[in-house]
């Protein structure tokens, strides 16, 4: 008797995401929520929980013990244990109902001679059989045909009527209404339903047989939202076979009592999308005292998390678009995060529409106050009335004290503490301190407050939470799809993103400044020694000198040699010689390496430059030596600037995307071609264009002595802008005799010993 029940959700998110090219984050990856239905006792209606799943799921009835169980129990007035009856009626075989049963529920029948309820358990597992065979192929021809099951129901019939015991006579007539409904008998379900059930008490049998005869009942809206209010075991079948005949108005135009107003309304509501504050009120007007108001209470604060956090936290649009509301627009257009926060905004307006509805409600006739009371705590985080938020917690923190529901209410504690904050002046204060140490397993928790933080220009700080938090990436087998944030950054109007960040790295390196960066390492150079901020500080501590090297790299990317040459030095020799190549770290790769010197190697061109000073390569050596070569080609009084020029031109051609160290400025060699120009690095353009590396050939040029050095470093200089190597139009306009020899690399070396 144990029901399982595929359900297909509403398909609520766009299926371009799921086919899109390559791995973009959608649906729950990106959802953020932090008021999780997992805190609240609503466990049974789980398939209801506001989320973006496509294809549906496997569910289980989530209670223990189904209603029929609870009833046997009672019955036998408590005197054999629960466990043995649900063993009886959910898991023993027909031939196991016998006297010689170790099955405490039997052992009781027999012993207190109850042989009608003996009986009557041999009938309910020979239904069972009954309904597991609709067609009969003994010889496994594949001709079938359906079995007559007539003299069984004729043998129900006779059982209904002789039984004197009006509980077995219902449990009997809903053991045929199954029955007939898994046979096709329809007409006989609305018979035993009227005679047995319509006009008696509704208790779990009620339901369950006003299910079946749903089926055949052309009117039945009414009867599934009564169904899915008070049977816990059929509410989900209840919606997922009828939602798509129901009809809100034809069936309030049935209705015919405030509390199956309510109960239409409710159902309406379990897989809306769109605001449902509507709704909710209409079913606190007509039945205040409803359990499945307050999961809907739930569900709607769900939804804007989803409309406010989503967007605010991670950068991405909601997870779950829809129309006729005002924030929907076309899924493909770009948005750049000031019009996200637009977005997020209004959708606090709405959050304040849901908040008003909350305060104004008589709480002594709400059935979960506890709930009601989190949810408006959740909202006034929503709606940013931070003191006041913060005193209501004072007070729920006083009046319950369930174990689940007190963390979420810790936790918008601390995000109200660290947002009621001035820009500049935010700080980790001590009352969040220990709320942020109970919870550090809790990524999506430790992200948030570390936005909070960012938003308010405490990078560090921030990114010393968010860091923390990555350290959760490799529990693959953990709670990283429910608690692990992808996310993506600031969005800028022209720029084509990085599609998603899900480590503080990959995020710092894409989207900060130099300067910015400077912040966060000035702060891991003084000392660190107080308990709390050794432990959020752990994971950047543990990077310090990775991240020096980011901020060394980002000042090359700003072409700030000087300030990279003074970081890169910081790190001192050790860490030059034992990872000369910072990328290796875990994952060592030939791919990552220096293989050639830059000023001296060109990448696809074979050596045509004497090696006048080798050294080892790295980031450091390739400053200095940069730093080096220009001080030289600079100065009025070098006799051979050209010679200068041409080497950093050269290291400026190799640090672009297709040179052989690309490594100086970026720890990624791929870019996309297709996006534009990318503002996120500020550095995209000379690295997709080699601007630098023109410059210094140029300059080359121009303090050339020879035509064919000059014919040289022209042709260098054309092939710097566009990677091209037959198509050269400086050197073709300025040395028509020299294109030829130049179109390939044979004469590179001789044009090169021509420079004296």
């Amino acid at each position: 008797m144990k029901k399982y029940l595929v359900f297909t959700t509403l398909l609520l998110s766009s299926f371009s995401n799921v086919f899109s090219c390559g791995y973009s984050p959608y649906g729950e990856d990106i959802r953020y929520s932090l008021f999780l239905p997992d805190y609240f006792k609503y466990t049974d209606f789980m398939a209801f929980n506001y989320n973006t799943q496509l294809f549906g799921f496997d569910y289980e009835y989530q209670n223990q013990y189904e209603s029929n169980v609870d009833d046997w129990y009672n019955f036998v007035q408590k005197n054999v244990p629960v466990d043995d009856i649900n063993e009886c009626l959910n898991t023993l075989k027909l031939t196991d109902i016998t006297s010689n049963s170790q099955n405490k529920f039997l052992q009781y029948l027999y012993k207190n001679k109850l042989n009608n309820v003996i009986q009557y358990l041999i009938i309910a597992k020979q239904c069972e059989d009954v309904n597991n065979f609709e067609y009969d192929d003994p010889w496994e021809r594949g001709e079938t045909k359906r079995v007559d099951i007539t003299p069984f129901f004729n043998k129900l019939q006779q059982l209904i009527d002789k039984e004197k015991s009006n509980y077995l006579k219902r449990k009997y007539a809903f053991l045929t209404i199954r029955t007939a409904y898994y046979n096709g008998n329809p007409k006989l379900i609305n018979t035993l339903f009227e005679k047995h059930f319509a006009q008696g008490k509704k208790d779990y049998l009620y339901y369950w047989a006003l299910y079946f005869n749903a089926f055949q009942n052309g009117n039945a809206s009414v009867d599934i939202a009564n169904i899915m209010a008070y049977s816990p075991e059929k509410k989900y079948a209840a919606y997922y076979y009828f939602h798509d005949q129901f009809n809100l108005e034809n069936a309030l135009a049935h209705a015919k009592s405030n509390q199956e107003i309510a109960n239409i309304y409710a159902y309406a509501s379990v897989q809306r999308i769109e605001p449902n504050l509507d709704y909710l009120n209409n079913i606190y007007q007509n039945s205040n005292q409803s359990r499945i108001l307050d999961f809907l209470l739930l569900r709607e604060i769900n939804k804007i998390e989803d409309w406010i956090y989503t967007p605010y936290y991670t950068n991405y649009l909601p997870s779950i678009e829809f129309s006729n509301y005002w924030w929907h627009e076309n899924q493909d257009i770009v948005y750049s995060t000031e019009k996200l926060r637009e977005r997020s905004e209004k959708d606090r307006m709405y959050a304040k529409q849901v908040l008003d509805f909350v305060n104004s409600v008589d709480y002594s006739k709400i059935k979960d106050i506890s709930l009601w009371k989190a949810a408006q705590i959740q909202l006034l985080f929503m709606t940013k009335d931070y003191e006041i938020c913060l005193n209501k917690i004072k007070a729920f923190e006083k009046q319950f004290s369930d174990e689940k529901v007190f963390a979420q209410i810790e936790k918008i504690k601390a995000l109200c503490i660290i947002s009621n904050q001035e820009i500049g002046k935010a700080i980790i204060k001590e009352e969040a301190k220990p709320i942020i140490l109970k919870h550090l397993n809790d990524e999506r928790f430790l992200f948030s407050l570390g936005r909070e933080l960012e938003f308010r220009n405490n990078l560090p700080d921030a990114m010393a939470l968010i860091a923390h938090g990555n350290q959760k990436v490799d529990n693959y087998y953990g709670d990283y799809y429910t608690n692990s944030v992808e996310w993506q950054g600031n969005r800028l109007k022209n720029s084509g993103n990085l599609k998603y960040f899900y480590e503080y790295f990959d995020y710092l390196d894409f989207v900060y400044s130099a300067n910015e960066l400077q912040i966060v390492i000035n702060k891991l150079n003084t000392k660190i020694d107080d308990d709390f901020s050794k432990t959020i500080y752990s994971q950047l501590l543990k990077d310090k000198n990775y991240l020096t090297d980011l901020l060394g790299t980002k000042y090359i990317r700003e072409n700030r040699l000087v300030q990279a040459e003074r970081t890169f030095k910081s790190l001192g020799k050790k860490y030059w010689n034992e990872n000369y190549n910072s990328w290796e770290r875990d994952n060592y790769d030939d791919y990552y390496t220096f293989d050639q010197n830059p000023f001296y190697d060109l990448k696809y061109t074979e050596s045509f430059i004497p090696n006048r000073e080798k050294f080892v390569v790295t980031k450091l050596s390739v400053t200095q030596h940069l730093i080096k070569y220009l001080k030289i080609a600079n100065n009025p009084k070098t006799k051979n600037r050209d010679y200068y020029y041409f080497l950093v031109a050269n290291c400026y051609l190799s640090m672009t995307q297709c040179g052989n160290s690309w490594m100086m400025r970026r720890y990624n060699s791929t870019t996309d071609f297709n996006e534009g120009n990318n503002e996120s690095y500020i550095d995209e353009i000379e690295y997709r264009n080699g601007n630098l590396a023109q410059k210094y050939y140029h300059l080359a040029f121009e303090n050339a002595k020879t035509a064919k050095f000059k014919a040289l470093c022209l042709r260098m200089e054309d092939y710097a802008k566009d990677n091209v190597m037959s198509d050269y139009p400086k050197l073709k306009s300025a040395y028509p005799d020299y294109f030829n020899d130049l179109s390939n690399c044979d004469n590179l070396e001789d044009y090169f010993k021509a420079r004296r």
